[in-house]
């Protein structure tokens, strides 16, 4: 949760227009400071969630999944041997432009059902392993609502209660495993 949140508040505070957007949706369904969020408030928020996959796309929890293969086979044309370890890194994915455009932007509308930027096409209309902030299947990070419950919860009392800044340089990411 803290990883997700540090990315998502790096990302509306660099994007000064967004972070607006977001406060006027919350505005909108919770116009005073101590309204109680209840799940359907939080569910009437499609821009929160835009703003937080739109993090998570940018700045992942994790760098990638790896698994291990039971059986030979042959992967995108390369004889893969039983036993081999094979990581996708989930980072460079969604940083493809194959997939997203204008990947090294933070554009939340492109999560948004309703089309609201026609210049890019609803991003869960791609490829369905192009996003995959918390891996996939049966090994999935069991977490993963939790966190975006907590995240959700965080951003909308940071942003309901403060300007959030950056007035430095770019946050430079080291990814280690």
């Amino acid at each position: 949760t803290s990883s997700a949140a540090l990315g998502i508040l790096y990302c509306l505070a660099k994007n000064q227009d967004k972070q607006e957007k977001l406060r006027e949706e919350l505005k909108q369904i919770l116009p005073n400071k101590d309204d109680e969020l209840t799940p359907e408030k939080i569910r009437n928020m499609p821009y929160l969630r835009a703003v937080i996959k739109e993090g998570l796309r940018l700045y992942p929890p994790t760098m990638g999944t790896e698994r291990s293969i039971n059986e030979d086979l042959v992967l995108s044309g390369h004889q893969v041997p039983k036993g081999t370890r094979v990581l996708m890194n989930i980072f460079l994915l969604q940083k493809d432009e194959k997939y997203f455009p204008q990947p090294e932007k933070f554009i939340p509308e492109r999560w948004l059902k309703d089309k609201t930027d026609p210049q890019f096409p609803y991003a869960s209309d791609g490829h369905p392993f192009a996003y995959l902030p918390f891996g996939f299947g049966p090994r999935m990070c069991i977490g993963r609502r939790f966190v975006e419950l907590q995240t959700e919860v965080f951003l909308i009392q940071i942003i309901r209660s403060f300007k959030v800044e950056w007035n430095y340089p770019d946050m430079k990411i080291k990814s280690m495993m």
